[in-house]
């Protein structure tokens, strides 16, 4: 999806630049001193458009944003989900890339850790020891392949074709089962043009999968008067009160290059034009143009200042132009995995809570990429809740800590099947896409990419 030239918009409101007040020091002065300068030239107010307007994405009021059964509260799972993530991130450190480890899966829901593995039970054991030690239940299952061998298999498919179900496809997605039994594996339909041209021949994946036909991701590129130090979740614009609409991701520092970033994702780049600078939200704030881009992890990094002052916060509560918006602190980043419960955070969308890791690393290709993109894939557990629209890529997808700090999973990438017409509040509410269920990245895997790279103090 791409966002085109926006009209005037809404005039924000100005309680989101109040909420900065709790900053401190050199650079609550800082912020103070550019929040009256970037007031000043602020967007004049707008009239919305007359007339029905088409359905709001929903995600985030109270009654959408329940625990799961079982937690009377979201700090209650998150007080649950901490240990077994922590033991998930300790146990896959430990094992490294070694050929006998497969998978790892998180259940909240009955506490427990399960670790898939081919052969290798003294490395395994050696492994789990430590976190069965802290009380952690970690149950071991054999598995027939191993992650790379996984991984390997799902690589060579992407842009291949295959028969699924009876029909001609062409793969766009491909990754490991949860228990690393084979892969699953999505192919779009191949066209119909009336040729009588013979169909490719279909593709021998080299270890078993299961299939579904289905249209390929479509990217969500696209809070309001965010003024520097910039935090995740706000929104981004192509253009002071126009252009291609995306959202910030998770505020990186980089102490070798002494600047500091926004991440978000990569395919915003091709919709802004390279080289083309973006301004924070509706301020005639200029940010930098994007520096560094990742197709492979659909990441890409805006530079945004000096790197001297810090401000490793993101946006949550409600989406733009709604009250009751609010920062939290980053505490860490960490990878995820299939059962866990995350939340995104879209400068369209709001805070999304019912989000629940249903695929873990796979490969997917987008149009828009030479390269496969390797994601996770997330599935809003709660009816008639959207996740996204377009303009929410590259917004942060998180977990809480118990203490209501946030830590860092992902970005948003895309928007996952056909999707429903709502309202987009970034372009006078003029019809978009929204989608319940979306692709995300990994945030872990770029700071790896930049050694001494920093999401937090």
């Amino acid at each position: 999806m791409r966002s085109s030239p926006s009209p005037q918009h809404p005039s924000p409101r100005s309680s989101s630049l109040s909420r900065r007040a709790w900053r401190t020091g050199a650079y609550a002065a800082a912020a103070a001193v550019v929040a009256s300068a970037v007031l000043t030239a602020g967007p004049q107010a707008s009239a919305r458009p007359a007339g029905p307007a088409p359905a709001a994405a929903g995600g985030t009021e109270d009654v959408d944003n329940k625990p799961p059964a079982g937690f009377a509260s979201w700090g209650e799972l998150a007080a649950a989900q901490k240990p077994l993530s922590e033991a998930a991130n300790a146990i896959e450190d430990a094992l490294g890339d070694s050929p006998a480890f497969s998978s790892l899966t998180v259940s909240v829901e009955d506490r427990s850790v399960t670790l898939y593995h081919k052969g290798g039970e003294e490395q395994v054991e050696a492994a789990v020891a430590p976190q069965r030690a802290k009380g952690v239940r970690v149950e071991l299952r054999s598995a027939p392949y191993n992650r790379s061998e996984l991984k390997e298999a799902a690589g060579k498919l992407i842009g291949q074709p295959l028969t699924i179900d009876g029909q001609p496809t062409t793969v766009h997605s491909a990754g490991a089962r949860s228990d690393g039994s084979g892969l699953l594996v999505q192919g779009e339909p191949q066209p119909v043009n009336g040729s009588t041209r013979s169909t490719p021949r279909s593709a021998d994946p080299e270890v078993p999968w299961t299939g579904t036909v289905a249209e390929a991701s479509t990217p969500l590129e696209s809070r309001e008067q965010d003024v520097p130090l910039h935090s995740a979740g706000m929104l981004l614009r192509g253009r002071y009160k126009g252009g291609p609409v995306c959202s910030a991701g998770f505020v990186v520092s980089s102490p070798q290059r002494k600047t500091d970033y926004l991440m978000t994702a990569a395919h915003c780049e091709k919709e802004a034009g390279a080289g083309k600078k973006w301004y924070a939200g509706d301020q005639d704030t200029k940010l930098g143009p994007i520096s560094d881009r990742w197709e492979e992890y659909d990441t890409a990094l805006i530079p945004t200042h000096g790197g001297e002052l810090h401000n490793f916060t993101m946006w949550a509560g409600q989406p733009i132009y709604r009250q009751s918006q609010r920062l939290l602190k980053v505490s860490r980043a960490a990878h995820s995995y299939v059962g866990e419960h995350l939340c995104a955070s879209g400068s369209l969308t709001g805070e999304v809570c019912n989000l629940k890791v249903v695929e873990g690393r796979h490969y997917t290709r987008y149009k828009e990429f030479k390269s496969n993109t390797e994601i996770y894939t997330l599935k809003n557990t709660v009816p008639n809740v959207f996740t996204a629209m377009k303009g929410d890529s590259g917004g942060p997808v998180f977990s809480y800590n118990v203490n209501d700090t946030a830590v860092a999973r992902g970005l948003i990438s895309a928007g996952i099947g056909t999707g429903t017409t709502c309202s987009n509040p970034a372009v006078n509410n003029s019809p978009a896409m929204c989608y319940r269920n979306i692709n995300m990245t990994d945030v872990v895997d770029v700071l790896n990419k930049n050694p001494g790279m920093k999401i937090t103090d």
